[in-house]
């Protein structure tokens, strides 16, 4: 087919061109739309205002999202009366023992499990808030996973308790995994119903991020069977690295990374702080950076690009001196590392992420306004710098949305992204932020320089491409089929 419009390359020998010609899923010609039109006359014609390489979201959880699909919606809800009442509705149509499971909160305390318990007194409850780094449950939920007082609190994570040492039903970080093992189990369908409403909001490609370990055999099943509907950056918890191979499977695979966390995050109250929260407390390391030299280094030596959550300021100045430390023992961590999300950095620190891929997500500063302002004005100055990171020598900015943190919204995240919603933050130039989305992710797996590259729009490269209008993805070239953006 013949596409007709702007075309953006990312092709350094032509940046611009005004029409291109697709065969299957490969492009073969590249130019003006005067000259293509002449020499491909009976080519199916489609005219539209840009086309791009295909739209990335470079941090997804698609496993979490499609789960989060056929669950409680909660988001927006910040009144846990209000979320209680969502669940005594629930729980009127569900027989006694069914689990009740939603997320999406924002809490500005942390509540115990007496509203739950009076709303299900017969179901258990496991309700996640919106950054996925928190737990409310009930009484029920603490029962069937064998908690009590006596139950420690695991390595990297914390149950709240009250006086008596009784836990409240408010788990963080790592104990969330305490009731989550009690679940009934997630299943093969919701991996794929993630991906597939992933597709249809216009992703030709999403990076994967540290999935539970069954998700990488059902993602390598999916792809042996050639029923991927984007392709996929797999990066696997850093505690699975022994299990498996970095490996590119069929076209459509790519298993590349190991995540790490070091941190929590800002609305749970776990992101890891150089200043104390109004309420107390500095966050928590998870992974502490401090001393998982010898985890990273095994990551490295297995092949395996290492993945670090970072969000609080203590959290990426530490990681960052890990960075130092590792390359100091002859390891450069510099050109392969990732950090996501890179919320809150420090001015000593911002001039050391030059040279890095980080991960941001413009939806959550707008989605955090709220904790943001509880922090005071110096914490804030230091909160979602990704204008200045843009402007660093050697930097890749790498768009996504944390789904199902936030929604899948390409438009949200452009508009963001350029326009910053923290009054006085600094936004990208809409090209860069476009580069972001379609070129830079592609480009830090090295797709860029694959045999059919991606990433890229010149004869020979992967069909896989966006069309705009008004500035706005409207379609997905994908295997030779032209597939409009639903949501």
């Amino acid at each position: 087919m013949l596409l007709v419009g702007r075309v953006l390359t990312f092709d350094p020998r032509f940046p611009e061109a005004t029409a291109l010609v697709t065969a299957g899923d490969r492009i073969i010609d590249v130019g003006s739309a005067a000259d293509l039109r002449a020499r491909y006359p009976a080519e199916r014609r489609f005219v539209v205002e840009m086309i791009t390489p295909g739209l990335h979201d470079s941090h997804v959880h698609p496993l979490q999202w499609g789960m989060a699909l056929s669950r409680l919606d909660l988001r927006g809800r910040n009144d846990p009366r209000e979320v209680a009442h969502r669940v005594r509705e629930e729980a009127a149509n569900l027989p006694r023992g069914e689990w009740i499971r939603g997320g999406g909160f924002v809490f500005g305390d942390y509540p115990d499990s007496t509203l739950l318990d009076e709303a299900a007194p017969h179901n258990p409850v496991f309700l996640e808030s919106r950054d996925l780094h928190s737990a409310w449950v009930n009484r029920t939920a603490l029962a069937l996973a064998g908690i009590n007082d006596l139950t420690p609190d695991p390595p990297g994570g914390k149950m709240l308790r009250d006086d008596s040492g009784c836990p409240t039903g408010y788990l963080l970080e790592r104990a969330v995994r305490l009731v989550q093992r009690v679940l009934p189990p997630p299943k093969r369908q919701d991996l794929s119903r993630g991906l597939e409403d992933l597709a249809r909001r216009g992703f030709v490609a999403v990076h994967a991020m540290g999935e539970v370990p069954e998700a990488t055999i059902w993602i390598r099943e999916l792809a042996l069977a050639e029923s991927l509907p984007v392709r996929v950056a797999w990066v696997l918890q850093h505690s699975e690295v022994k299990n498996w191979e970095p490996e590119k499977l069929g076209d459509y695979l790519h298993i590349f990374g190991a995540k790490f966390f070091a941190d929590g995050a800002l609305t749970s109250r776990t992101a890891w702080m150089r200043r104390p929260y109004p309420g107390g407390g500095f966050g928590m390391p998870v992974d502490d950076p401090r001393e998982v030299d010898s985890k990273v280094i095994e990551v490295l030596q297995r092949g395996f690009a290492p993945v670090w959550h970072a969000i609080g300021t203590r959290a990426i100045q530490e990681l960052l001196n890990m960075i130092t430390r590792v390359a100091a023992a002859g390891l450069s961590l510099r050109s392969v590392v990732r950090i996501e999300h890179v919320q809150h950095v420090g001015d000593e620190d911002i001039q050391r992420l030059a040279g890095m891929a980080l991960s941001v997500q413009p939806q959550h500063a707008a989605d955090d306004l709220v904790a943001l302002e509880a922090l005071g004005d110096g914490s804030v100055r230091e909160a979602y710098r990704w204008g200045e990171m843009a402007r660093l020598r050697g930097v890749r900015v790498l768009l996504g949305s944390d789904a199902p943190v936030a929604v899948p919204d390409p438009g949200e995240t452009l508009k963001y992204a350029s326009a910053h919603p923290l009054p006085g933050a600094e936004g990208m130039p809409r090209h860069i932020a476009i580069r972001g989305y379609v070129h830079d992710p592609a480009a830090y797996l090295g797709w860029d320089k694959e045999r059919y590259a991606w990433g890229k729009i010149s004869a020979g490269s992967r069909a896989a491409l966006t069309l705009w209008e008004d500035g706005t993805p409207i379609a997905r070239l994908w295997r030779g089929y032209v597939e409009p953006v639903t949501t």
